[in-house]
């Protein structure tokens, strides 16, 4: 059974270098995965990505149980905001 993000990335296939899109209140922020996703001790796949307007590193968390509750990640821009953050 795959696991999707909000935006419907499916997690087991995201791969280091992927860029990916997350959107809220009307922003988006722009991302460069930098590690696989790995499950940890509590069934949860947890990775990292770099903004890439800022530089700052996001750590990413989502429950296989409660995908609907992730990031709204998308590997496509799929909205048009004003500002990417």
């Amino acid at each position: 059974m795959k696991t999707y993000t909000k935006g419907n990335v499916i997690v087991e296939e995201i791969k280091v270098g992927d860029i990916h899109y997350e959107y809220d209140c009307g922003m988006g922020i722009k991302c460069v995965v930098l590690s696989v996703p790995t499950l940890n001790e509590s069934g949860q796949y947890e990775w990292r990505s770099k903004n890439t307007n800022s530089g700052k590193e996001i750590n990413y968390l989502v429950d296989p149980k409660y995908s609907h509750y992730s990031a709204n990640l998308y590997n496509y821009e799929a909205y048009k905001v004003n500002t990417y953050i």
